[in-house]
């Protein structure tokens, strides 16, 4: 049974249309995960299932006792409310109740504090209290409502909201986006709409929320580009592309499967009517009469083959840099101090980051983890000059070239009348065109490349969603050219496409990269060595994320070391220089001979490439020697075959070694 379905709902903003005739359920215990390019408009998708967004066409059904909850990407909240308030504010019936019994008892509570001397009056409103307050006690029994205090506590506790009288309106933007989050699960409505729950959240919330989802008992369309979660929490994919919605029955890694069979299966029908058509206008070149009808039909047939429109693949965005060289010196740091402000370093507060002592190499691939608010945006604003350090020495080597794509994208995109500029105009402004892969592209070719057609490309930048403005923020960056980038949460608010677009990007990219992120997927595929915040120190462990959660887990070891007691280049970062300050354990107790050095992904991908080519490689050496085995009176052909084989005796000799090499890493 459907909870609620759109049938062939049309949806248009002007000049765009997003859906033409798309239909969608949505049904009981529903496990959906909506996917698909940024401005597909999976979140006004979402707006539509929960009825906040008119159809323009076709209609939306939805069964009339069914409670949806949407938590939209900028909740709406009543900015007048109190934190508690608003986490009742979507309540149920067993929430009404709970919060009726809440009130009744404190208000009981009181009068009796009051003393004995009570009067007949205040006699009767007690009566009255206890008997409404037996009511509620049988009514909570019959709805089973006792645990749901439990819940309420437990949300709020993992979600990091503490002070439940504080006024909305005072809250941070990340700070509503959690209290909407909470509100919403412990409504239980039966449809719960999650539109990018994870951004602002920290790697052991997302962990608890997805343990939750797993156990919830509603219907779930969750938006994510967390692909952990969307692989274990969803059981059906629904792609969102070109007016299109596209369903796959089971998980993000079934879906996975499913798309590189289509594209395959798509590529081998386009190259077939490639060579059709190649085939059909080389006989039309040898110039045929049209005298048969057969011949006109044919003429007829490659005039249509020409101008029937090509077959709709993708856009397949391009993040190719024209990068300049890095030197040997990228960023260099020693005994680094910061607090939070000037105010709370004179109050005597803890600092945010002390005696941090670190040289990133020019291929450096760090990580920073961490709790919100323990210091880790601060870390890269230093570095990219937007803050001063309290303490110690920050410099950037002289070839450096840095871009920072930080989570807001105001710096570079702007705010309030400055989001009126055309989107083209934005990347004009850093540079008209721009060399890439040996050709000269126009400030229009490269915003084609990063998925913007030439229509949206005179737009303005408010017009973009956020994944959007993401994607153009990331665009007008790497046209300078960088060869040191710091990404803060880069994962917020980009398509999983683009995603992994970007994470191939960074494998290739010949620099420094800083990444701060809670996104485990996105660690795992882009770093190798990770630095912890805990209580103002940076804690340093080699290896990804994965690897840092299963260290975390050993009892009997420490997942990290402190990172601020040796100036340690990356280059060699495996290696102590100096001991700790009295008292510490040296660095050999995190990187001793005990730890086994884990193979990064890109060296993973290459240990599959040569398991894939060695095999190969090897028949294609007895081809050759078969073949130089026959003799022949051809000397020429014999020299090449020669040349050749001499040349893949050398790659399989170093294939072999490097095999070896990377086999006896720890996968």
């Amino acid at each position: 049974m459907s909870l609620i379905s759109l049938v062939g709902v049309r949806k248009d903003f002007g000049i765009r249309t997003l859906f033409e005739d798309l239909t969608l359920h949505v049904g009981e215990k529903e496990r959906l995960g909506l996917i698909g390019p940024n401005g597909a408009g999976k979140s006004t998708l979402m707006r539509l299932l929960a009825g906040l967004e008119p159809p323009g066409g076709g209609a939306r059904r939805v069964l009339p006792q069914a409670r949806i909850v949407l938590v939209s990407q900028e909740p709406e909240l009543d900015p007048e409310r109190t934190v508690l308030e608003q986490v009742f504010a979507e309540s149920g019936e067993k929430m009404e109740l709970l919060r009726r019994y809440t009130e009744v008892s404190d208000a009981l509570a009181h009068a009796h504090a009051e003393g004995a001397g009570a009067d007949s009056e205040q006699v009767i409103d007690d009566t009255a209290l206890l008997a409404e307050l037996g009511s509620l006690n049988a009514r909570m029994d019959q709805s089973q409502a006792w645990g749901l205090e439990q819940q309420i506590r437990e949300v709020l506790d993992q979600l990091g909201i503490a002070d439940t009288q504080r006024r909305v309106g005072d809250l941070s933007g990340g700070y509503r986006k959690r209290l909407a989050l909470a509100a919403a699960l412990v409504a239980d409505p039966d449809v719960l709409l999650l539109d990018e729950p994870t951004n602002h959240l920290d790697a052991d919330c997302i962990q608890w929320l997805q343990g939750y989802l797993e156990r919830f008992s509603g219907a779930l369309v969750l938006i994510t580009h967390d692909r952990y979660v969307l692989d274990q929490v969803t059981r059906r994919i629904v792609e969102v592309d070109r007016g299109e919605a596209r369903s796959y029955s089971g998980n993000y890694a079934y879906y996975l499967a499913r798309k590189a069979e289509e594209e395959a299966a798509a590529a081998a029908t386009e190259a077939k009517f490639k060579g059709a058509l190649r085939r059909e206008l080389e006989w039309l070149k040898r110039g045929p009469k049209a005298r048969s009808t057969k011949q006109k039909a044919r003429i007829q047939r490659i005039e249509a083959m020409q101008e029937a429109p090509r077959r709709q693949l993708k856009g397949q965005i391009s993040l190719a840099s024209n990068q300049r060289r890095l030197g040997k010196r990228a960023i260099e740091t020693e005994n680094l101090e910061v607090w939070a402000t000037d105010e709370a370093r004179a109050a005597g507060a803890p600092p945010l980051l002390r005696h941090f002592s670190y040289d990133f190499s020019p291929e450096d691939r760090v990580g920073i983890i961490g709790p919100n608010g323990s210091g880790k945006s601060t870390l890269l604003d230093l570095i990219a000059g937007r803050r001063q350090a309290h303490g110690g020495r920050l410099e950037l080597g002289a070839t450096v070239k840095l871009a920072y794509f930080d989570q807001h994208s105001e710096a570079v995109l702007g705010s309030g009348k400055a989001l009126e500029k055309k989107v083209i105009d934005v990347v004009k402004e850093a540079a008209s065109s721009v060399e890439l892969d040996g050709s000269q592209l126009s400030a229009s070719q490269l915003l084609e490349r990063f998925l913007f057609p030439p229509a949206q490309q005179h737009q303005p930048v408010s017009k973009l969603s956020g994944g959007e403005r993401r994607r153009l923020h990331l665009c007008r960056l790497l046209i300078e050219a960088p060869n040191v980038l710091l990404l803060d949460e880069p994962t917020n608010d980009l398509d999983v496409h683009t995603l992994t677009v970007l994470e191939d990007f960074l494998e290739d990219f010949r620099g420094c990269v800083v990444v701060v992120s809670h996104d485990r997927y996105f660690l795992d595929r882009t770093v190798d060595r990770l630095f912890s915040f805990e209580n103002g120190e940076l804690h340093r462990f080699e290896g990804n994320y994965s690897a840092y959660l299963e260290r975390q887990e050993e009892p009997s070891s420490p997942a990290t070391a402190p990172a601020g007691t040796s100036k340690t280049p990356g280059a060699s970062a495996g290696h102590s220089s100096s001991a700790l300050s009295p008292g510490s354990e040296t660095m050999a107790v995190a990187a001793g001979p005990t730890k086994v050095r884990r193979r990064s992904f890109k060296e993973s991908r290459e240990l599959a490439d040569l398991e894939s080519n060695l095999p190969t490689w090897e028949e294609r050496r007895g081809e050759l020697e078969a073949q130089l085995g026959c003799g022949g009176s051809d000397y020429a052909a014999l020299e090449a075959l020669t040349h050749e084989l001499s040349e893949l005796l050398l790659r399989i000799e170093r294939g072999e070694e490097r095999w070896l090499e990377l086999s006896e890493l720890a996968g």
